[in-house]
């Protein structure tokens, strides 16, 4: 994640050794006015359209949320309320069941801002690569993972893969947190399709064996919440329209033009990770309903430029800042400002904001700069009888992480005056270019998954199926792939 996404929320630690410490002696039931009683009838009586299977470990995770984190799953409840009709109505749509959407109570408390240590993502806690295979693109503008509807789309399409391919809710579940191929290999191992035959065995990771139960847990919470003591979500269902662009959007401009909090476009909107609105045409942009026609009547009326309030460039690697400054007639210390520029030149293809002095607004444009400042890594420049291995030495790298953060660097071809991308964080921002090396292969073999294959070679699964033709995920021992360079 980037430096400047660091107010987006970081997933609660309900680690197993966090979960598995001694119960705490203060007594988190008096928060509530209603007894909690832990009884055989913990379903309540409720009709649920998956089993519900009232385990020890069930128990273990109801009296965890109702009784020692009832602060948290409240927070958690007032989420869901805005979220939870679209995702309903998404899992209908592909015939699922509806008691599903309390997986997001599981992954991410229903916060669509939220990320994992691990680096999974939004409401459905999608890794890139996984979100890639189902069309959730993450790149300079935009984080699809965190949109509500499309990561939405995107969950009830791999859950519906899971149950297709292994005929079991329980297993199912298991599979959307463990991975599909160690489930498989767990069935045909042990012979079975019984998921808990699979805990018994001590086959599926510790995360893994929980989560089920956790999530029958949240489950039955949710749809008894009064029961055990919850008070009514304090929130109201997203209300919104949208509008389709053919012009990037700046949302301060948009905020203040139409009388709306700029913080409600955000809501609205949380794939955007800067307060402008991608470039290419065809981004449906959501806005408070009521909002819709006059928003739309007016961005065909008017010029782009005055909703946007600045240009946008595609600047190339070694271009100097003096240049794109005189030819657009701004300031070079604006222009470095707005774009956390430290150099005289631009050190590796990206997009540069370039002010516009007649839409400058005080009023909004301090924050607005904080904003929209892409996250700047740290840079060495090369000198003369340096190499990559000495540089890396230099910052506590290792070769292959310093290779990561300079794709496309010939080691063997660095001048003096080179600049050298140290960061430890790889989410830096910045255009990639395609190489031109001879592409090799690897042949599959056991448990190798296009996921974990990717990752070893630094490449996308997205890639790696276009690349071989391929129109599913599904690999077997033996098969070769061709990989990207």
């Amino acid at each position: 994640m980037s430096k400047n996404q660091s107010s987006d929320s970081f997933l609660p630690d309900f680690t197993l050794d966090k979960l598995h410490q001694p119960d705490m002696k203060i007594d988190f039931s008096v928060v509530f006015v209603k007894e909690i009683t832990l009884n055989p009838d913990l379903a309540g009586g409720k009709d649920y359209d998956i089993p519900i299977v009232v385990t020890d470990r069930v128990k273990y995770y109801i009296n965890l949320y109702a009784k020692r984190y009832p602060v948290t799953f409240q927070k958690w409840l007032n989420q869901s309320h805005q979220y939870m009709y679209i995702v309903k109505d998404i899992f209908l749509k592909h015939g699922l069941p509806l008691d599903l959407a309390c997986l997001a109570f599981a992954e991410s408390g229903f916060e669509v801002g939220a990320y994992s240590r691990a680096g999974a993502g939004g409401l459905w806690q999608f890794m890139e690569t996984t979100g890639e295979i189902y069309g959730l693109r993450n790149n300079f503008w935009v984080d699809e993972r965190r949109d509500f509807v499309k990561a939405t789309e995107a969950a009830a399409k791999h859950l519906k893969y899971l149950h297709n391919h292994l005929d079991d809710w329980f297993l199912s579940i298991a599979a959307y947190n463990g991975g599909y191929y160690k489930v498989l290999q767990g069935m045909k191992r042990y012979n079975t399709d019984d998921f808990f035959e699979l805990k018994r065995r001590r086959f599926l990771y510790r995360e893994t064996e929980e989560y089920v139960p956790k999530f029958i847990a949240l489950t039955i919470i949710y749809k008894n919440y009064l029961k055990y003591g919850f008070s009514p979500p304090n929130t109201q269902p997203l209300m919104y329209e949208k509008v389709s662009l053919n012009q990037p959007v700046n949302l301060y401009l948009l905020a203040e033009k139409f009388d709306i909090s700029v913080n409600e476009l955000k809501r609205l909107n949380p794939s955007l990770k800067r307060p402008i609105t991608p470039p290419e045409d065809g981004f449906e942009i959501r806005v408070p309903y009521g909002k819709g026609k006059e928003i739309a009547i007016a961005l065909r009326e008017n010029s782009p430029d005055d909703f946007l309030g600045l240009k946008i460039y595609r600047a190339k690697k070694n271009e100097s800042v003096w240049g794109i400054a005189n030819r657009y007639d701004t300031s070079v210390n604006e222009l470095k400002r707005l774009n956390g520029i430290r150099y005289s030149k631009i050190l590796y293809d990206r997009f540069v904001f370039v002010p516009n002095a007649r839409l400058y607004k005080k009023e909004y444009y301090s924050d607005f700069v904080k904003e929209v400042r892409p996250y700047v890594p740290d840079v060495y420049i090369v000198k003369r009888g340096d190499n990559l291995y000495n540089i890396a030495h230099r910052f506590g790298l290792s070769l292959n992480e310093l290779m990561r953060m300079n794709r496309g660097v010939n080691p063997r071809l660095i001048h003096p005056g080179d600049a050298i991308v140290v960061s430890r964080s790889e989410n830096f921002d910045y255009m990639k270019t395609s190489g031109t090396k001879k592409n090799g292969k690897y042949v599959v073999k056991s448990g190798d998954t296009l996921w974990t294959i990717a990752k070893r070679f630094d490449t996308t699964v997205t890639r790696l199926m276009k690349i071989n033709g391929l129109n599913s995920d599904m690999l077997k021992p033996g098969n070769v792939l061709v990989l990207p360079n």
